[in-house]
């Protein structure tokens, strides 16, 4: 199960030291990646690599705004090349507000072009908080049909006001709004894009019953979970293994 975990820290206020702590821990408990800023991405690269750790590097892009033009999006992703792994990017939010879901979607197939032309996977972040629920649908198919390797729910940084003054329930990863993926998925016949759930995502059963919800088997390739408490998590797994040992 720890081999479907993002292990993410992105608080502005990282250092350089916690960045580092941050891919130790990683590599002791067996994540998929690391997901990070962009700031220390070169130095995150580094450790890795010296470090002979089997460990995928996530960095983030127009996060958590989503309030960048295409133009600068890719330069951002082209800056990472032979950097990064994988890019984790919002989608444009005031352009899905405006109700421009075209250019949405042309925007989402300039981006994971460019990531894919420099041999990276890229998740795309919905910001489920700030949609509502005529608008989910219409940006999931975006991100079905723009060419993008994952859908995700959340940054963890949405406001949670807003969110639930437009009917949201949470800031964060929401069940039946992975439910809701997995349906559009299916209609549009995009099961091979993976879904990550991220925000609020702190015990293994959340985490199992996503999976479900996503209608992915549990492989990193199909199904991803972003999470800072990784440890915890861990910890938990292996309390349950004991007992059912016992």
């Amino acid at each position: 199960m720890m081999g479907l975990i993002d292990h993410t820290l992105l608080k502005p206020y990282s250092t350089a030291a916690q960045v580092e702590s941050l891919i130790d821990e990683a590599a002791k408990l067996g994540t998929y990646s690391v997901c990070i800023a962009p700031l220390y991405a070169r130095l995150a690269r580094e450790r890795i690599n010296s470090r002979k750790y089997d460990l995928r590097l996530a960095v983030v892009v127009d996060f958590p705004l989503g309030a960048m033009n295409t133009e600068e999006r890719n330069g951002v992703i082209k800056s990472l090349v032979n950097i990064a792994d994988e890019i984790d990017i919002v989608v444009q939010i005031g352009t899905a507000k405006s109700g421009r879901f075209g250019d949405v979607l042309s925007d989402l197939k300039s981006v994971s072009g460019e990531a894919h032309a420099g041999n990276m996977k890229i998740k795309v972040i919905t910001e489920d908080a700030y949609l509502t629920g005529e608008e989910k649908p219409k940006v999931y198919e975006a991100v079905f049909m723009s060419g993008a390797d994952f859908i995700k729910t959340s940054t963890g940084f949405a406001d949670e006001a807003y969110a639930k003054s437009i009917g949201n329930r949470t800031s964060g990863a929401d069940i039946d709004n992975v439910k809701l993926m997995n349906d559009i998925s299916k209609r549009l016949g995009k099961g091979n894009v993976g879904i990550k759930v991220s925000g609020g995502v702190r015990t293994y059963q959340q985490i199992l019953d996503f999976i479900e919800a996503s209608g992915r088997k549990p492989d990193p390739l199909q199904f991803r979970v972003g999470a800072s408490g990784t440890a915890a998590i861990y910890e938990e797994i292996m309390k349950l293994a004991k007992l059912h040992k016992s």
